[in-house]
C-alpha cells in the first residue's frame, strides 16, 4: 500500500513482481490470464499465496479508482546463472543431479507440468512492460 501511494502522488508506474502461485493447485493446465486458481486459503502456503492475490487485486484497485498505471508480472520458475547449486528448485536439482551422475528424481507421477524461464527472457519481458 505504501508503494501504491506512493506511485500515485509522484504519478510512478508501478510494477508488481507477482508469481504462479496466485493459481494455488490449478486444475487447468496451462494457466490462462482469466483463469482464478484453485486457492486453500488456510494451507500450508496460504500465507503467500493470498498475499500475492491481495497485492496484485490492491494494485488492479488503484488503477480502476486512482488512474495509476499498474504492470503485473506473473513469474514462474526462472532459472540462469549465479543459481545456487542446492537451492532446491527444480532446474538447480536436475543440474546437480546431472552432472553428480544421479538419477534425476521426478517427484509424484511424473505427469506435473512447469513453466521455465532463462532469467535474461525475464529481464527482457519486465523491461517491455
Amino acid at each position: 500500500l505504501n508503494m501504491l501511494g506512493l506511485a500515485r502522488r509522484v504519478r510512478a508506474r508501478l510494477l508488481l513482481a507477482s508469481t504462479s502461485e496466485i493459481y494455488g493447485d490449478p486444475q487447468v493446465h496451462p494457466q490462462s490470464e482469466d483463469y482464478w486458481g484453485h486457492v486453500n486459503p488456510i494451507g500450508p502456503r496460504a500465507c503467500y499465496d493470498e498475499g500475492k492475490r491481495v497485492a496484485e487485486t490492491m494494485c488492479y484497485a488503484y488503477e480502476k479508482q486512482e488512474g495509476l498505471q499498474v504492470r503485473v508480472a506473473r513469474i514462474f520458475n526462472t532459472f540462469g546463472p549465479r543459481m545456487h547449486p542446492n537451492d532446491g528448485r527444480v532446474v538447480s536439482n536436475f543440474i546437480m543431479q546431472a552432472l553428480e551422475g544421479k538419477d534425476i528424481t521426478v517427484y509424484g507421477d511424473g505427469k506435473q507440468t512447469r513453466s521455465f524461464q532463462y532469467v535474461s527472457d525475464l529481464v527482457a519481458g519486465v523491461d517491455k512492460m
